[in-house]
C-alpha cells in the first residue's frame, strides 16, 4: 500500500497509470478517479488523510501543475503521465459532483478520445472548481456520493488492485470512430432488399403462428390438469367430512 512505508519511484507509478482505463462510462470515470488517487499517494507521497481532504483550493493549474505546493510530474508518454492523469480527472470531477452525468458520459466517449497527445497540455475548463472535494466516493452506478470522502479502507483496496492490473501490462483502449462491420446486405440491389424484407416478414409471421400454437396448447394442457385435479379435490373434501 502506498504511500508509506513503500514509496514507489515514478516508473512504477507510470506503469500503474498506463494500465488504468481512461474512457467509457463508468469504467473510465472510476479509472480517472483512481488514477488521481495514484498520483496523490504514489507520485506526491501524500498520506491517505491528506489525499481525502484535497479541495479545489489545493490545486493550481498553470504552466506547472501543483497540488498543495507539490509539483505534479509529467512524462513523455501521455498514458503514464501523472499530470495528464490529474487534468483528465479535473475535466469531469465538477460535472460528476453536480450530477451532470450526460456531460460526463460525453467526455468519456471513446470515439472522441485521444491518448496520443498530452492532456495536461490542453486548456482545462474551470468546472472542476464546483466540486467541494476532489477525491470523490462513487457508487456502483457512477454517481458521486457527495459529502462522503473516499475512505481509507477504499484507498487500501484500490491501490493494490490497480497495481495488480498493471502487472499484466498496459491496457489497449480502442478510440476514435468505430467502423461499421461489413454486412451481407451491403451489395443488395433495391429489388433484392425488398425481397429480403419480405422473407424476414414471412419468418416473423411464421414465428408468431408457432407461438400462438404453443400458447393454445399450454392453455389446453392447463384446462386438462385443472379438470383432472377437480375429482381429487372433491374426494379429499368428502373424506374430510367423515
Amino acid at each position: 500500500m502506498w504511500p508509506r512505508p513503500e514509496a514507489p519511484d515514478q516508473a512504477v507509478v507510470g506503469e500503474v497509470l498506463a494500465a488504468i482505463p481512461k474512457y467509457r462510462y463508468p469504467i473510465g470515470l472510476r479509472g480517472r478517479r483512481d488514477a488521481f488517487l495514484v498520483v496523490l499517494l504514489g507520485a506526491l507521497h501524500l498520506t491517505r488523510e491528506q489525499a481525502r481532504t484535497i479541495t479545489p483550493a489545493d490545486v493550481a493549474v498553470t504552466s506547472i501543475l501543483r497540488i498543495r505546493s507539490h509539483v505534479v510530474p509529467s512524462s513523455d508518454d501521455p498514458m503514464s503521465c501523472a499530470a495528464c492523469a490529474v487534468t483528465r480527472w479535473l475535466r469531469i470531477v465538477g460535472l460528476v459532483w453536480t450530477g451532470f452525468r450526460g456531460d460526463v458520459i460525453r467526455l468519456l466517449d471513446p470515439t472522441r478520445g485521444n491518448l496520443d497527445r498530452h492532456d495536461c497540455e490542453q486548456p482545462v475548463p474551470g468546472e472542476w472548481r464546483r466540486a467541494e472535494q476532489l477525491l470523490l466516493s462513487l457508487d456502483v452506478h457512477g454517481w458521486a456520493r457527495t459529502g462522503l470522502s473516499l475512505s481509507g479502507r477504499s484507498m487500501t483496496s484500490i491501490i493494490p488492485s490497480r497495481r495488480a492490473a498493471a502487472a499484466d501490462g498496459p491496457i489497449v483502449e480502442t478510440l476514435g470512430a468505430v467502423a461499421r462491420r461489413p454486412s451481407r446486405f451491403d451489395a443488395l440491389t433495391l429489388q433484392e432488399t425488398y425481397a429480403e424484407l419480405g422473407s424476414t416478414d414471412d419468418a416473423v409471421n411464421d414465428a408468431l403462428t408457432r407461438l400462438a400454437t404453443i400458447l393454445n396448447d399450454a392453455q389446453a394442457l392447463g384446462a386438462d390438469l385443472q379438470q383432472a385435479a377437480t375429482p381429487r379435490k372433491q374426494q379429499i373434501a368428502a373424506d374430510s367430512d367423515h
